[in-house]
């Protein structure tokens, strides 16, 4: 087979015929099947042929283009900013209150979730309660943080301003994370709808009076819809130095104070002088005595600057002290009807167990079966310095781990942790006298 001879300057295919100016440029030719077929020729003039050259766009065209479509962005750019202000983003105020109240004025909190559980808090004679938690009291110092929290949330700009997306971040009337209520008796002062969070200790916020959704620092946690979230776990809190003694199934123990008297040199009662000696073993110095110093061990005698400490004549385990003459020293705990010292230490653990009588939960007011009071584990009386004594019984709760304390001045059922009420079930005098060789000896 061979190859067709190669074109020439001039020369042309044979199936082609030279077209002369004038002359159609493209005439369909039959071909050896019997199919036409279009013939390219050049256009020729007189004896010189020229072939055609194609041609190019002007550049023009390219920046026309690129100028339309910058004017295009710019135009919808300047549409989006005039939506945004109509739809109230321009109206917005930057760090203003997201809801406008005075705390003072507020005197009734509620709280709902979005699952309908929900917490009421009203104030009554400057004290707050949960009427819907057997009229418990509510804890002051949550409500005061609430309401300051609440008036320190400032607008930023806002994510949102169309209702449509009320849903989106779950800050609608019908859906959301929490709604804060405010009133002041029937007249309501503010409402926040807490929604969605995008990040760590923040959430979507609007408030009622409003259509824009703004995100703040908040977290849900700090708006609890459970009553056991407000209510005061303070109520029998106590530290040791108010409390002046305390009786624990028949054993009292009592505070005083060691005496010095110029005249008579130290009477005090016998773990006074004993805690003494403590002190000065501790600092490595021997224990200090004048003349024939005694200590009197008679809790029945009142004489010279000792602390009398009948039980019979000071109602409730109170302690009764002579006033007259000489420097107070340390505090120390006494054992009454008890001449054997007693160990500081654990005297010392048993009164802060009773001053720190925390409870997990209000049972309510009415006694039960399980509750188990007519069998209790622990009879308690503190002594305040300050006010009347306040009787608690411990009894276990049946099937359970946990313990009730009854409280003789509340009409409320607690419920108490194992850990709490431990050490008092399992005291005992004889864990708090000291051995006989941990005993100062007797000095003439």
């Amino acid at each position: 087979m061979t190859s067709p001879p190669p074109l020439t300057p001039g020369s042309f295919p044979q199936d082609t015929t030279p077209i002369v100016a004038g002359s159609s440029s493209r005439n369909p030719t039959p071909t050896a099947t019997g199919s036409p077929s279009t013939t390219l020729t050049p256009m020729t003039s007189g004896t010189s042929q020229t072939p055609m050259m194609p041609t190019k766009s002007p550049p023009i065209m390219g920046k026309t283009l690129g100028l339309l479509a910058a004017l295009l962005l710019a135009q919808l750019a300047l549409a989006a900013f005039l939506f945004m202000r109509g739809s109230g983003f321009g109206a917005v105020q930057p760090d203003a209150p997201l809801i406008a109240f005075d705390p003072a004025a507020v005197d009734r909190v509620s709280i709902q979730d979005g699952t309908g559980a929900q917490v009421e808090l009203v104030k009554r004679d400057g004290q707050w309660w949960l009427p819907g938690h057997f009229d418990f009291p509510a804890s002051a110092s949550q409500v005061a943080a609430l309401l300051k929290d609440l008036q320190g949330l400032r607008t930023r700009l806002p994510v949102s301003t169309s209702p449509e997306a009320f849903t989106r971040f779950r800050v609608a009337a019908d859906q959301f994370e929490r709604r804060i209520n405010l009133r002041q008796g029937d007249q309501e002062l503010a409402v926040l709808y807490l929604g969605d969070s995008p990040g760590f200790k923040r959430l979507f916020a609007r408030g009622s009076q409003g259509e824009a959704v703004f995100e703040v620092a908040y977290v849900a946690h700090q708006a609890g819809t459970k009553a056991n979230d407000w209510t005061d776990k303070g109520l029998f809190a106590l530290t040791s130095d108010q409390i002046a003694g305390l009786n624990l199934n028949g054993m009292a123990l009592t505070k005083t104070k060691a005496r010095n008297s110029d005249q008579e040199g130290n009477e005090v009662a016998a773990a006074g002088q004993v805690g003494q000696d403590h002190e000065g073993e501790r600092s490595g110095q021997e224990p200090k005595t004048e003349g024939n110093d005694q200590l009197s061990q008679d809790p029945q005698t009142n004489g010279g600057g000792h602390i009398r400490q009948d039980p019979e004549t000071e109602s409730g385990g109170h302690i009764r002290s002579n006033e007259g003459g000489g420097q107070a020293g340390p505090d120390r705990w006494v054992l009454e009807g008890e001449t054997t010292e007693i160990d500081q230490v654990k005297a010392g653990d048993l009164v802060r167990a009773a001053a720190n009588l925390n409870y997990l939960e209000v049972l309510g007011t009415e006694a039960k079966p399980e509750y188990q009071m007519d069998n209790p584990v622990a009879r308690l009386t503190v002594q305040p310095r300050e006010g009347s004594p306040r009787e608690f019984l411990i009894a276990k709760l049946a099937d359970s781990e946990d313990y009730v304390l009854k409280a003789s001045d509340h009409p409320w059922y607690f419920k108490v942790g194992a850990w709490a009420v431990k050490r008092l079930e399992e005291a005992r005098k004889e864990l708090l006298l000291m051995e006989p060789e941990q005993q100062a000896p007797a000095q003439d």
